[in-house]
């Protein structure tokens, strides 16, 4: 199930694609509502902020007109934090955000989960994952499982990827320029090739695939070879019949 939507996280080309997403998401972990709010950063200090939600509408209004952001616990967590956060009344630092949580929980978001994203330009996102009953009340009456958390934590970074991009294309943001070394390099990455295997098709050294396999990744502001081939994917850079199957084991460390 996770593979599942691994695999549909990856390829979201507009706001409706995501917002089916994170409710996929939320319906395979037994979640009753999803979240996904990212403030993107256009250099010339320009910032765009996106929400896309299934949450109660008028919780939505609530927390709009009455300024909650400020004083959201979860969300002062998801700015300044890597790890994820599982509400409850400890994360709360005052009563006027005991208060906020009790305003939550009126409106149905009883208990949840939410998933920082955070890139090297500055970028911040979250997913978060609610429910409309005490989060241990499931059917194995177990809290969430580190399983669970990993998985999630992997789908939050593909749907801010995702909504990066959508974001970015709409506000004319250029793409990476690739070297045409890089772009060589990339698509034998797309098709499953090892760093050695890559070095000799193109006649090059390891470290030299290896230079240029860490160049793109950081062009692309992602952290593993996956990744890169993602968003390279959904760029037009690489075609996608050359993607290769989802790896659990991870990428072939840089």
């Amino acid at each position: 199930m996770a593979r599942e939507l691994i695999d549909r996280s990856s390829f979201l080309n507009t706001e409706t694609d995501v917002h089916d997403a994170i409710r996929s998401i939320a319906d395979g972990f037994d979640f009753d509502f999803a979240l996904y709010a990212g403030i993107f950063s256009f250099g010339n200090d320009r910032c765009l902020t996106k929400v896309i939600s299934n949450y109660p509408v008028a919780w939505q209004h609530k927390y709009d007109a009455d300024g909650y952001i400020n004083i959201d616990p979860v969300m002062e967590h998801c700015r300044s934090r890597l790890i994820p956060i599982v509400w409850s009344d400890a994360v709360c630092h005052s009563q006027q955000q005991r208060d906020f949580m009790e305003e939550a929980r009126s409106h149905g978001l009883v208990s949840g989960i939410s998933f920082p994203i955070h890139s090297r330009r500055g970028d911040v996102g979250v997913l978060s994952l609610a429910r409309s009953r005490a989060i241990t009340e499931r059917n194995q009456n177990e809290p969430p499982t580190t399983s669970m958390m990993a998985h999630c934590a992997l789908l939050a970074a593909f749907v801010h990827e995702s909504v990066e991009r959508i974001v970015k294309q709409k506000a004319g943001a250029p793409h990476a320029s690739l070297t045409p070394r890089e772009l060589e390099c990339l698509k034998w990455v797309a098709a499953g090739k090892s760093t050695w295997a890559i070095s000799l098709i193109l006649g090059i050294s390891e470290h030299g695939v290896l230079h240029h396999v860490r160049n793109i990744m950081r062009k692309f502001d992602v952290q593993t070879r996956h990744l890169a081939v993602l968003k390279a994917i959904a760029c037009g850079i690489v075609s996608s019949p050359l993607i290769l199957e989802y790896n659990d084991k991870g990428d072939e460390p840089c």
